[in-house]
């Protein structure tokens, strides 16, 4: 089993943010409404559970589509060779006279590459086909959307589990910024692009995910049965509720 390349991880980093600033959203959207330790337990792990299902089923239907793409471009030229190989041949030739090749050179080559393999050839050279995507990739490009989800879940989770209630709103700021300035660096290493761009991007969209859930949770009702307002830790609603406990 391969490793997967640079720019395997590169796609896959898109599904780690979009864990990261879900899950967070969905704990400054319950703190603001005032939620205790145990509702944003309950509904993180719900998020969690739905997005890295969703990411994953969607990264599937995508490479499963591109397969399904492929071998119809494949069974299209095998049926046009059954049909009329000289054709193909003609036009296997014309592609290359389009980029720039001598007619008698272009149909040379053309006729070198027939001999080895006249479909291979055509579907590699017109379609950019060099072989058919195996029937195993969208499970696993959706598998490794799926934990990529998942593991930027787990940061924002993991405070809940480990720090005191009151400090959940402030470190899960703190370690959605830290992790999306992590994942931009890398993403703009694998894929060449500026990395302040990458940075500045990723900590606006971040942000402005952040608010909308604050301002979210603000506006709803309480889900521990509270009323409406803004309810940061700390406030008299979140203090009673971990009392109780």
């Amino acid at each position: 089993m391969r490793l997967p390349t640079a720019a395997e991880l590169h796609e896959r980093i898109p599904d780690v943010n979009d864990g990261i600033v879900s899950v967070a959203g969905v704990i400054a959207g319950f703190i603001a409404a005032g939620a205790g330790t145990d509702a944003l337990i309950t509904a993180t792990t719900a998020a969690t559970i739905a997005g890295a299902v969703s990411v994953g089923g969607l990264t599937y239907g995508e490479y499963a589509a591109e397969r399904d793409a492929e071998l119809a471009i494949i069974e299209a030229e095998r049926v046009s060779f059954a049909r009329d190989p000289d054709a193909e041949l003609h036009d296997l030739a014309a592609h290359f006279v389009e980029r720039g090749v001598r007619a008698e050179l272009a149909r040379e080559v053309a006729l070198e590459m027939a001999a080895h393999d006249a479909l291979t050839a055509q579907i590699e050279t017109e379609h950019g086909i060099l072989e058919p995507t195996p029937r195993s990739t969208p499970f696993l490009f959706a598998i490794g959307a799926s934990v990529a989800f998942s593991l930027g879940a787990a940061l924002p989770i993991a405070i809940l589990w480990v720090f005191p209630w009151w400090s959940h709103g402030i470190l899960t700021a703190i370690a959605v910024a830290l992790s999306l300035l992590v994942t931009a660096v890398v993403s703009a290493r694998l894929g060449r692009t500026s990395m302040w761009r990458t940075i500045a991007r990723s900590l606006v969209v971040g942000g402005i995910a952040l608010a909308l859930s604050l301002l979210a949770g603000s506006i709803l009702p309480d889900p521990d049965g509270g009323g409406r307002g803004w309810h940061w830790p700390g406030q008299e609603s979140i203090i009673e509720d971990e009392l109780d406990r």
